[in-house]
């Protein structure tokens, strides 16, 4: 069975028919999920939950190695959800959607301070003043020492926008995510890691919310990203690829995994499946290959909208026709 995207609107009007749908969402005939409501759609997916699994394991793993079997190995290559997205995405498309950039943008800023006040709020239960909160939890990260100086320059009326947005989010967060109990086993900023190909090749992420205890027999950990701006085609697969990553570490999948959009209050669940599984190590192994040999790329996910037969147990891989302006 394909695997099926869960959304949290509930529109009160009869949206059997598209253009009911999207006049009852004009109508805002819909509210954010909260509270209970918001972690019962998390938690209850209506199928069974994966159970530990060495052998999919060891067929992901064995799938990936060796499509990657003739790619030439030097040193170790780590890989992020965001050097796949960047090498999966053709250039025309990296600009477009600013891959690779690198410079600071207030769409950036906005990102970085909702996720830690996000954080703060999983850690601490509760947030303050949103944007002195936020500055202060950037400042003490090294690795924002360029964006908090950018935000630190910006001009009164620049910052005074952004810290608005900020409060805002920071606010529908603080009164939609109910305080998780100490059963729930919440952690953020989770890592996640394997390596593959001898220890040659390490597949790394790190989780903005993992919660349920780690379990040998059946799944139990839900992954949650958060994001401050709309959506993108690439927020599913950064999940996948956490799931994959999960899978090929422990044999024990995430049950589920999940967006939350800070802006909307939306909130994405994926149910995590066999077939969601083999369609990340397809994309991991076609991203690996990529980063050594470009040329080797037909994965841009707005451009093209390639298929592969199953793997077999040969991990040989066959494509399907290219299409054209798929933004799927």
């Amino acid at each position: 069975m394909p695997n099926m995207l869960v959304m949290d609107m509930e529109p009160t009007a009869d949206c059997s028919q598209p253009e009911h749908f999207a006049r009852s969402r004009r109508l805002q005939a819909w509210h954010p999920l909260a509270g209970k409501a918001l972690l019962d759609r998390l938690r209850i997916t209506g199928r069974p939950r994966p159970c530990a699994d060495p052998e999919l394991a060891a067929r992901l793993r064995a799938g990936i190695e060796r499509s990657l079997g003739q790619v030439p190995l030097s040193s170790l290559e780590v890989v992020t959800k965001g050097r796949l997205n960047r090498v999966l995405t053709c250039e025309d498309h990296r600009a477009a959607t600013e891959f690779g950039t690198g410079g600071p943008s207030v769409a950036m800023a906005c990102g970085a301070l909702v996720d830690v006040l996000f954080r703060q709020l999983m850690t601490v239960g509760s947030i303050g003043d949103a944007m002195a909160d936020g500055m202060a939890a950037l400042a003490v990260d090294d690795h924002r020492r360029d964006l908090v100086s950018w935000i630190d320059h910006l001009g009164a009326a620049d910052r005074a926008e952004l810290a608005a947005e900020v409060a805002r989010q920071a606010d529908g967060i603080s009164r939609r995510w109910p305080i998780l109990e100490p059963g729930w086993f919440p952690r953020t900023q989770q890592s996640v890691r394997t390596r593959l190909l001898e220890g040659t090749i390490e597949l790394s992420g790190r989780v903005d919310l993992a919660v349920g205890r780690p379990a040998e027999g059946a799944a139990s950990v839900a992954f949650v990203e958060i994001k401050a701006g709309g959506r993108r085609v690439e927020h599913r697969a950064d999940l996948h690829f956490y799931a994959l990553v999960e899978t090929l570490r422990s044999s024990v999948p995430p049950f589920v995994v999940a967006t939350y959009y800070s802006r909307t209050g939306e909130l994405d669940v994926d149910p995590v499946t066999d077939d969601l599984l083999v369609a990340a190590a397809r994309r991991t192994a076609a991203g690996v290959a990529a980063l050594r040999d470009p040329s080797s790329n037909t994965w841009c996910p707005r451009c093209l909208a390639p298929t592969f037969a199953a793997l077999g147990n040969d991990g040989e891989r066959t494509p399907t026709a290219r299409v054209k302006g798929s933004d799927r």
